[in-house]
């Protein structure tokens, strides 16, 4: 049950997105061990963001998840997230946050898990 919410100052056309949900789907799958069938994923670009002071390029990548999440687990999905938005996105790691947001309440079908 992630949701991945992506805030950038880069424009993102629906080309990239799909390509960008597709990585971020294996990447959930590998790192969380969670199905891409349950993966939800989202992108705000052309955001008026800063870092340190700058509007260089840059990403707040939020990952919203059910259930708790290990150290080892955060930090090997932070890896590759940030290895596929310096790829694709020309987004430098430096310039990249990711936060998780583990829950044990999340809502489906009008039930919670």
């Amino acid at each position: 049950m992630p949701f991945i919410n992506t805030k950038t100052t880069v424009p993102v056309d629906n080309t990239k997105k799909e390509m960008l949900t597709a990585a971020l789907n294996r990447i959930t799958r590998e790192c969380l061990g969670k199905g891409e069938n349950w993966v939800m994923t989202g992108f705000e670009d052309n955001m008026s963001l800063s870092f340190q002071g700058s509007t260089a390029d840059i990403a707040y990548v939020e990952v919203k998840i059910f259930g708790t999440l290990s150290s080892p687990a955060a930090s090997r999905m932070t890896a590759e997230i940030c290895t596929l938005f310096e790829r694709e996105l020309s987004i430098p790691a430096d310039r990249i946050y990711v936060a998780y947001y583990p829950t044990g309440n999340w809502g489906w079908n009008g039930s919670n898990f």
